[in-house]
């Protein structure tokens, strides 16, 4: 390759199923593995096995990503999550493109979602995402979750998958998708939203049916399912938690409680 590139992977507890992706990506020039502080399993040993790259910092997901490409000495990057992998036609492209003289800035990537180890193939499942690109063009927002990705100049789409493993098994759905609900709750309190019967019981609703329905989730047979239950549930934990937020700033005396 003639030109070198970094892979940034932010990581948290992910002692489980941060090797796999590592192995995905042991032909880049750098593995920069970029630790929350509040990391406490076996990740740390598990990522020197492959690389002495390792960093530490707030668990603020835009901020490792973001600290992992500073600290990177290579031209172009790849980002990439603990629960995912690179196919091996998309390294293929991608070291073309490090042999090429392309004008591109950036590059869009295709996503093949997996719940519980079973391919998914309708509706918002079917995606792309830029996660590669020439280091210092990109833009990233600082956030706890699903932190946008932007690039100064021209992008394109590539071919090859990245494997995304996001749902691996009920119970750790439920848990990441309670992450999340307790993430966008603040949020949303702060933008002055606020709680009603129909945003405890239509909303969780909709979201069914816009992931099973709308987007075809139904294709997908059980599964399609499955995750639309789960969706469904994350939309009632957000509002869930808003609604333990505006009880504690009612009463502050829950909060000591």
């Amino acid at each position: 390759m003639n030109k070198k590139i970094a892979v940034v992977i932010a990581a948290c507890n992910d002692e489980k199923i941060i090797e796999k992706t590592i192995k995905s990506i042991l032909w880049v020039n750098e593995i920069i593995i970029v630790l929350s502080k509040t990391s406490f399993d076996n990740t740390a040993n598990i990522a020197k096995k492959y690389s002495n790259r390792i960093f530490y910092t707030n668990n603020i997901l835009g901020e490792q990503r973001l600290y992992g490409i500073i600290k990177s000495q290579s031209e172009w990057i790849l980002i990439l999550d603990t629960d995912e992998t690179v196919s091996r036609e998309l390294q293929n492209e991608i070291i073309k493109i490090l042999t090429s003289n392309r004008s591109v800035d950036g590059y869009f990537i295709p996503f093949k979602n997996y719940f519980l180890n079973r391919e998914l193939k309708s509706g918002n499942q079917i995606y792309t995402k830029l996660r590669l690109f020439k280091k210092n063009k990109q833009i990233i927002e600082k956030t706890k979750i699903h932190p946008n990705i932007s690039v100064r100049g021209s992008c394109r789409t590539l071919h090859g998958y990245i494997h995304h493993y996001s749902f691996r098994s009920i119970p750790q759905t439920l848990k990441k998708f309670s992450y999340y609900a307790s993430i966008e709750a603040p949020l949303l309190y702060k933008k002055g939203d606020r709680v009603s019967l129909k945003k405890l019981t239509m909303y969780p609703a909709h979201m069914f049916y816009a992931i099973f329905v709308k987007d075809k989730g139904y294709k997908d047979g059980i599964w399609g399912f499955g995750l639309a239950i789960c969706f469904a549930i994350m939309e009632f934990l957000k509002y869930w938690y808003l609604l333990e937020i505006e009880l504690k700033k009612r009463d502050p005396e829950i909060n000591s409680g």
